[in-house]
């Protein structure tokens, strides 16, 4: 039976500030994540994401505000909520004088994970490191440090799985595999998962939802199809279809319109225009024109640019 039954929110933050001296890291922040929820947390350097996450993970506490776990205030519940929650950061929790079998049983052991040798050997097998069984940390690949890391954390299995940055640095077929898994922890067992990653392509594929932090404060937090549907009468994106001995033409055409923000061109045949004119057109010319859908890099640049000004409900 899943614990807290009937409990739908798995994270909330009520007026959260978090101060380092004179620094306010994370500001007056409200944020309520679903339970079963992907949730993406994305913004610029130094923009307080790290910092929520360890506040999630009881590694801070807020300055001022609560932050409550399955309805539950979490930092006067902590030892109780801890064990229900992991963090994934960078693997230098990793002890690097340990073989991944000994970094995983000193874990279970600190953790007093059930069943800890079962799961242990899944793991291993599961994440394709029981050929590496033998070897020490240290001299594994980047790519398989973090897949050790992330099964360290799965060992207890969390109801709330937060990864920061969980493919920063290593290797494609790693990453592809650690996505993988994501999706799969979150689909088969429900797990929350919590992710802060640079790479936004990584994020619009795993995420339900989205909340984007600039200096300490989230901006907007939504489901990804609804961010779609917001911007897309705010970023106007147009592919322009051409004959080949129109291109120069047309590109001349575009680079002269006042509202133009960046042209793209694809090939001697396409080109892509970004513009703040929602009827941008161009005539005189055989041109086939589309209007794209904007990406979740086009609207988090777009949020990031006009954090102040959004206008969006």
């Amino acid at each position: 039976m899943k614990i807290f039954e009937g409990v739908n929110e798995a994270v909330s933050f009520e007026k959260v500030t978090k101060r380092f001296g004179n620094t306010i890291a994370v500001n007056n922040v409200d944020l309520r994540i679903n339970r079963g929820e992907i949730f993406g947390l994305i913004g610029p350097n130094g923009a307080g994401k790290s910092t929520i996450m360890k506040m999630i993970s009881t590694l801070l506490t807020p300055t001022f505000g609560e932050v409550r776990v399955f309805g539950q205030d979490l930092y006067k519940n902590k030892q109780t909520l801890r064990k229900y929650i992991s963090l994934v950061s960078d693997y230098s929790v990793l002890e690097e004088d340990l073989t991944p079998y000994e970094n995983l049983k000193l874990f279970a052991t600190v953790a007093d994970v059930e069943n800890a040798e079962e799961k242990i050997d899944n793991f291993l097998l599961s994440f394709d490191l029981d050929k590496h069984e033998r070897k020490l940390t240290k001299n594994l690949s980047s790519g398989n440090k973090q897949k050790l890391n992330i099964a360290r954390a799965l060992l207890k299995s969390p109801e709330i799985l937060l990864l920061d940055e969980p493919t920063n640095a290593i290797d494609v077929e790693s990453s592809r595999f650690i996505r993988r898994f994501i999706l799969n922890e979150n689909i088969t067992k429900g797990t929350t998962i919590i992710i802060s990653s640079h790479y936004l392509w990584e994020i619009e594929q795993l995420a339900t939802s989205v909340g984007i932090i600039v200096d300490g404060k989230i901006v907007i937090k939504d489901s990804i199809d609804k961010l779609y549907d917001k911007f897309d009468t705010k970023i106007n994106i147009f592919e322009l279809t051409i004959k080949k001995e129109d291109y120069q033409n047309i590109l001349e055409k575009v680079k002269a319109l006042p509202n133009v923000t960046a042209i793209k061109p694809v090939s001697d045949e396409k080109i892509i225009v970004e513009t703040k004119d929602p009827n941008f057109s161009i005539h005189g010319s055989e041109v086939h024109q589309t209007k794209l859908k904007p990406t979740l890099e086009d609207i988090y640049s777009y949020i990031v640019e006009n954090s102040n000004n959004l206008g969006i409900d």
